[in-house]
C-alpha cells in the first residue's frame, strides 16, 4: 500500500475542496504513477480529483456513507472495506486523500510518495504527521515547482 501525496513543508494539502496550487508536471506524475492500478480516496478529494468521474484506467474506490454507486467506481462505506475491495484486484493499492483517509492508511502503508511543493500556500486540510524515524528515503526527484521523495517503511507495516 502506497500513500501518494503533494503538500507543502508545512503539510498543506488542500484548501477549500481543492489544491491551492496548480501544477500541472506534478497532476501528471500523479496520474502517471497510479495507471493500471488501485486508488482509494474520500469523497471529498473524489469529487475534487475527477470532478466526480472515476479516473479511467484505474479501479477507483471511494469511502463514502453518502455516494450512490455508480459505473467505474466501487463504493465503501468505511475504509477497511475499501482495502479489503482494493486487495481483491491484485494491483498496487494507492491512497489519494485526504487527511483522513491519510491517517488511516499510515499504520498499513509499505512507501511513502510524496510531491513537496516548494512554494508556501495557505490551505485548511493538512496532511497527518508521521514520524520520518519509521521510514526511510530511496528515492527525491527534484523539479521546478515541487521536489517528489518516496520514503520506504524501515519495519513491517501493520497488517
Amino acid at each position: 500500500m502506497i500513500i501518494i501525496a503533494a503538500l507543502t513543508r508545512k503539510g498543506v494539502i488542500g484548501k477549500n475542496n481543492g489544491l491551492p496550487w496548480h501544477i500541472p508536471e506534478e497532476s501528471a506524475h500523479f496520474f502517471r504513477t497510479t495507471v493500471g492500478n488501485t486508488i482509494i480516496s474520500g469523497r471529498k478529494t473524489f469529487e475534487s480529483i475527477g470532478g466526480g468521474t472515476p479516473l479511467p484506467k484505474r479501479n477507483n474506490i471511494v469511502v463514502s456513507r453518502s455516494l450512490t454507486p455508480r459505473d467505474g467506481i466501487d463504493i465503501c462505506r468505511t475504509f477497511d472495506d475499501a482495502v479489503e475491495k482494493a486487495r481483491s484486484y491484485e494491483k498496487e493499492i494507492y491512497i489519494g486523500g485526504g487527511s483522513g483517509i491519510y491517517r488511516l492508511a499510515l499504520p498499513l502503508a509499505n512507501a511513502l510518495y510524496l510531491s513537496y511543493i516548494k512554494k508556501d500556500y495557505e490551505g485548511d486540510v493538512f496532511f497527518p504527521k508521521f514520524d520520518l524515524t519509521d521510514w526511510e528515503l530511496t528515492k527525491e526527484e527534484d523539479h521546478a515547482e515541487y521536489t517528489f521523495v518516496i520514503y520506504t517503511r524501515l519495519r513491517p507495516a501493520s497488517a
